[in-house]
C-alpha cells in the first residue's frame, strides 16, 4: 500500500509539472530544491508525507489560483505593525484585506496590538525611552494610557527589528482602536475588503489577557454596530473565543488558527529538544492533554493517519468556516483534506515569492504576508 500511495503521488506531481510547465514546477517549489529535506522537492518518493490515501483521487492538476492577498498586521515588513499608518498604506497598495490583533483595554475598548503586554521592540514611553520588560499588560491600561506610547519605529539592535530591515518608521504612531480601523476601511477601501481580526488571549495563562468570552462578545458587538460583520473574519489560536463568537453571531465568518504542527504534536521528533519549562514544552503538554484552548474540539477523539489529519477533523467538527494555518503545514494533501471537510484554507505568514506561487498552486483561499508588495508583484 505504501509503495502504491507513493507511486500515485509521484505520478500526480509529474503530470502536474508536465501540464503546467515551468510554472507548475515553481508552484510546487521544485525549481530550487538544493537538497533541503523540508522543501517540496524532497517529498517525491516519500509516502509518509502524504498519508491521506482516501483523499488522493480529489487531487487534480490545476492552474495557479489567485488567493486573497492579506497584509499581515498591515504589512509589517514595510510599515510599523498594527498601526493606522500601515493599514492605510495596505489599502492604498491594493491589498484585498488586512490582518490585525485585538485585546481589551482596562476600560473595555478593543485595541490593536499583538502581544499581551506592550512590546519592547516597538514601544517607547512618554519621554521617548524604549521600554524594557516586564512591560504593562494591555488589559491593565486604559485606552488613554495606551496613547502615551509611540509604536512607530523598530527598536535599533533588537532581534525582532532585524527581521524587518525594509520597514519605514512613522514616529508618533499610536496603538489604535479597532473601531478606528473599521472607520478607515469604510472610508477608503473597496466594499469587499476583508478584515482578519485575531482575538488574542494568553493561551497558557489567561491572567495575562482578557478571557475568551468577553473578548468575543466585544468584537461581535463592534462588528455589528459598525456594519462590518460581512467583511470580518475572526481568527484565533483560542478556539473558545471563536466558538463563542459563532454561537452569538453565526453570520460572522471565522477561521480556526493552528500553531505549527511540530509545536503541538506530542509525538513530533522535535519534542526531544524541548527545554524544560519552555513554551514549546508547555504547548505540547497542553495539546497532549486536550488543551482548554481547543474548546472541547479534541484532536485525540478523531481518527486519522497522523496528527495533521486528526487536527483538521477536529476543526471540521467545530463551528468553523476555515482553517488558518502556518504556511509550512499547508501541502497539496492538507489543502485537499481541509477542502474536502468543507473548510477554506488561509495561511500565515508568507514572505518569499516561491512560497507564494507554490501555495497559490495548491488552491489556498488566502495568503497573509508581511510583504504585500512582493505578494502583489508575484500574483498580480
Amino acid at each position: 500500500m505504501q509503495h502504491t500511495q507513493t507511486s500515485l503521488m509521484n505520478i500526480y506531481l509529474m503530470f502536474y509539472i508536465i501540464g503546467n510547465g515551468q510554472k507548475g514546477s515553481e508552484q510546487l517549489g521544485l525549481s530550487k530544491s538544493s537538497g533541503n529535506p523540508g522543501h517540496p522537492a524532497a517529498w517525491l518518493g516519500r509516502a509518509d508525507m502524504f498519508p491521506f490515501t482516501p483523499h488522493l483521487p480529489q487531487l487534480r492538476a490545476r492552474p495557479m489560483t489567485k488567493p486573497l492577498q492579506i497584509a499581515h498586521r498591515g504589512g509589517s515588513g514595510l510599515w510599523p505593525e498594527n498601526t493606522m499608518e500601515a493599514f492605510e498604506r495596505a489599502i492604498e497598495r491594493g491589498a484585498d484585506g488586512i490582518e490585525l490583533d485585538v485585546h481589551l483595554s482596562r476600560d473595555g475598548i478593543l485595541v490593536v496590538h499583538h502581544d499581551e503586554s506592550l512590546k519592547p521592540a516597538i514601544a517607547r514611553g512618554p519621554e521617548g525611552k524604549w521600554l524594557d520588560r516586564p512591560t504593562p499588560l494591555i488589559k491593565e491600561l486604559s485606552f488613554a494610557a495606551l496613547q502615551a506610547y509611540d509604536v512607530g519605529r523598530l527598536r535599533p539592535g533588537s532581534r525582532y527589528g532585524a527581521h524587518y530591515p525594509d520597514q519605514t518608521p512613522f514616529d508618533g504612531a499610536r496603538i489604535p482602536k479597532l473601531e478606528d480601523v473599521y472607520d478607515l476601511v469604510k472610508r477608503k477601501a473597496k466594499p469587499d475588503f476583508r478584515l482578519y481580526v485575531e482575538l488574542k488571549t494568553a493561551l497558557l495563562d489567561l491572567a495575562q489577557s482578557a478571557s475568551p468570552a468577553p473578548l468575543a462578545e466585544a468584537a461581535v458587538a463592534l462588528a455589528r454596530r459598525k456594519g462590518m460583520a460581512e467583511q470580518t473574519t475572526f481568527v484565533s489560536f483560542d478556539w473558545r473565543a471563536l466558538a463563542h463568537a459563532k454561537a452569538i453571531a453565526p453570520e460572522i465568518g471565522n477561521a480556526f488558527t493552528t500553531s505549527p504542527f511540530f509545536q503541538i504534536d506530542p509525538a513530533d521528533t522535535s519534542a526531544t529538544r524541548d527545554a524544560p519549562g519552555s513554551e514549546d514544552a508547555a504547548m505540547r503538554k497542553a495539546s497532549a492533554n486536550g488543551a482548554d484552548f481547543f474548546a472541547g474540539f479534541d484532536w485525540r477523539a478523531q481518527q486519522g493517519a497522523n496528527f495533521a489529519e486528526r487536527l483538521l477533523k477536529a476543526i471540521a467538527a467545530a463551528p468553523a468556516n476555515g482553517w488558518f494555518a502556518w504556511y509550512g503545514d499547508v501541502t497539496l494533501e492538507t489543502t485537499a483534506l481541509a477542502k474536502s471537510l468543507g473548510l477554506e484554507v488561509s495561511c500565515w505568514t508568507v514572505d518569499a515569492a516561491d512560497d507564494m506561487r507554490r501555495l497559490a498552486g495548491f488552491g489556498v483561499d488566502g495568503i497573509l504576508t508581511d510583504r504585500p508588495d512582493v505578494l502583489k508583484a508575484t500574483l498580480g
